[in-house]
């Protein structure tokens, strides 16, 4: 079980020594009947393209090994990244939260959705930060200031899982999600519209055009 206090923050350190950003990759790990690899593993990388190194946050690098022997118990040699196994789920096991925001029983799905969207790129806009289970903010191709938020929306008031669509203006370089916390105290965003996940994909076509 993992601490209460342990988080993954958005922002560390890139392998290369450079700062790094929250995203996901495939990471290959050692198992005892070859190599296996998970898909959608949280790493902090540099975001530059020549750069092959990255960082797994300790808790993150703990959980490989956990599912390094799932994947050796059911002789299998692929899977998803997920925070939790099965029993744990079962048993509603705690979670890693990610100050100052509050994770939901629904977490792990939303992480699952929000993961999938790492280095992803439209036609009019990038994907640069991820806030696993929380945000995805997008930066428009044509105007570097020019900043989309897609934010996860607990409620329990309604039902299904709904999110804000944001826009907002930043002039510095290189937004983190830190950068963000403190600018939104005073910056302006202009909320565009809720959505339920299901709209999701459809509204960033729309929004953005085709993704590759």
């Amino acid at each position: 079980m993992f601490a209460e206090d342990e988080t993954i923050e958005p922002i560390d350190t890139c392998g290369c020594g450079d700062i790094g950003y929250l995203t996901a990759r495939t990471v290959p790990i050692d198992l005892a009947h070859g190599v296996g690899h998970v898909n959608n593993v949280p790493v902090y990388h540099c975001r530059s393209n020549s750069c092959q190194q990255f960082t797994l946050p300790s808790l993150v690098s703990r959980r490989l090994d956990s599912i390094a022997e799932e994947l050796e118990e059911t002789k299998t040699t692929e899977t998803i990244y997920s925070f939790k196994n099965d029993q744990e789920r079962n048993q509603g096991a705690y979670t890693p939260t990610l100050d100052p925001l509050r994770r939901t029983n629904d977490q792990t799905h939303i992480e699952a959705f929000t993961f999938q969207f790492a280095n992803r790129q439209y036609e009019d806009a990038r994907v640069v930060q991820i806030v696993p289970g929380e945000a995805i903010f997008f930066q428009s191709k044509f105007e570097e200031t020019e900043y989309y938020l897609l934010r996860y929306e607990e409620d329990n008031r309604t039902e299904g899982k709904w999110f804000s669509f944001l826009k907002f203006y930043y002039e510095e370089p290189d937004l983190t999600y830190q950068d963000f916390l403190e600018w939104s105290e005073d910056g302006h965003l202009k909320e565009l519209g809720r959505i339920t996940l299901d709209e999701v994909e459809d509204m960033l076509i729309d929004e953005f055009g085709e993704w590759a």
